[in-house]
């Protein structure tokens, strides 16, 4: 079962830059991963780099999932659409399957969902997930909430990344998040979050949020590895690990069923 993605903000931040993110395609390929997690703040020069990664990911066939850091809805609530047009138009380019951005400030009577509808209607090959940024108002569960059931009652296809450990950034309750958002969540970020707010390597041993989180969907969901691996290549490792975590709980509930 292979269904671990590694976000190319795991590596050390200077050589992402430096070397390119199509110089750790193969790296993540002969680890064991799932796929790859572009990330549009570690691009070089964007086009002529997003050309060599989608050109090295096909060697691989590697899933695509692109990142972006940008909100969904503006300060005045208003949709983000020349943003979001130009982030889907890179990912179309990249081969990418999903686009993964932030809430933005979202309020259910002044943001427009017809807008975002029509517009997601026309890229009907990528998938955009929302997930729970580090701010007050991107990783608030109610704001997050009021617009994952705003999108079901008007039938506007977006889904969620759950990411485990940015609750803490923005001093919001895991479990209770995990009770109104699971739903929604094809997609977990796992990281490991100190109480001084570092986000550290995952580690299998001891009860942390993470693992809580991750036993709470399938095993067969995909996972993250959002933290550092330091280093590189220590990523077969904690992919190795993860996928033995999700087979183990797997086993557990066939036993229990």
């Amino acid at each position: 079962m292979r269904n671990v993605i590694v976000p190319l903000n795991a590596y050390d931040s200077i050589e992402v830059t430096t070397k390119g993110q199509a110089s750790f395609v193969r790296l993540i390929a002969e680890a064991g991963a799932y796929g790859m997690e572009i990330r549009r703040e570690l691009l070089q020069v964007e086009n002529q780099e997003i050309d060599r990664i989608k050109s090295e990911m096909d060697q691989y066939e590697l899933f695509t999932v692109y990142s972006a850091p940008i909100e969904c809805w503006k300060e005045d609530y208003q949709l983000n659409k020349e943003q979001l047009s130009l982030i889907f138009q890179e990912a179309a380019a990249l081969g990418a399957k999903w686009v993964k951005i932030s809430l933005g400030h979202f309020q259910k009577n002044k943001s427009n969902m017809a807008e975002l509808d029509e517009f997601l209607r026309q890229q009907e090959e990528i998938q955009l997930l929302i997930e729970n940024d580090q701010t007050p108002h991107g990783g608030n569960v109610e704001h997050l909430q009021a617009f994952f059931e705003n999108t079901v009652e008007h039938r506007v296809p977006v889904k969620m990344t759950f990411d485990a450990g940015n609750w803490y950034y923005s001093g919001q309750d895991v479990e209770v998040a995990l009770q109104k958002l699971t739903p929604y969540v094809i997609y977990l970020h796992l990281k490991q979050v100190t109480e001084a707010l570092e986000t550290v390597p995952l580690q299998p041993d001891g009860e942390h949020s993470w693992k809580i989180v991750m036993g709470q969907f399938p095993a067969d969901l995909v996972k993250a590895l959002e933290f550092p691996i330091v280093p590189k290549e220590k990523t077969r490792d904690y992919i190795q690990m993860i996928m033995d975590m999700g087979r183990e709980s797997e086993a557990l509930l066939t036993c229990n069923s």
